[in-house]
């Protein structure tokens, strides 16, 4: 992967509007993905589901790449036995969900999803501060992206497979080094 700066210095993150952001040509290469973007994330957004951020090029509408985040629990029996010790006794564990995000295909290895996750972890410690949230989740769309996913510090929920989590703790020791 290379890593653009001069490029990447003209992106920018923001709330997803369905009436500015050109949502149409956008493809990853990931049909789910791709029509997420397209047919569900206003919706999604409008509806308080989640939020929607789309990153776009300076002096362009043009969606080149997204993130879709919300409110999520974890089910504590999910867990091991000596993570649960530590947890809350409760039933449920407080998460935001990483339900979704995506590259253009013709920008993908240039660092965009990089600068992507970035931009969202930040959004999710934002949104921790404010109402809390002990994990990052996120389920994998394929062993490409677990890997990815890995390298960046989620770790397996052996419980669900796909499933991949971060602590925020971790998340905002990773935020202050950037």
């Amino acid at each position: 992967m290379t890593f653009e700066k001069e490029f990447l210095l003209r992106l920018k993150v923001e709330p997803l509007d369905r009436k500015r952001h050109d949502r149409a040509a956008f493809f990853c290469g990931v049909e789910r993905i791709d029509n997420f973007l397209k047919i569900t994330a206003s919706n999604h957004a409008a509806n308080d589901h989640g939020k929607v951020y789309v990153a776009l090029e300076s002096g362009s509408d043009a969606v080149i790449g997204f993130y879709a985040i919300s409110p999520h629990s974890l089910d504590l029996s999910d867990f091991p036995e000596a993570d649960r010790e530590r947890m809350p006794r409760q039933p449920t564990v407080s998460a935001i969900y990483l339900s979704m995000v995506g590259v253009a295909n013709r920008l993908q290895g240039r660092g965009v999803g990089t600068f992507l996750m970035i931009s969202a972890l930040k959004k999710c410690v934002e949104g921790a501060n404010v109402m809390g949230g002990h994990f990052v989740v996120l389920d994998a769309i394929n062993d490409d992206a677990a890997r990815m996913y890995r390298r960046i510090g989620f770790e397996d929920l052996p419980s669900h497979p796909g499933r991949m989590l971060m602590s925020m703790r971790a998340i905002r020791v990773a935020c202050d080094r950037s």
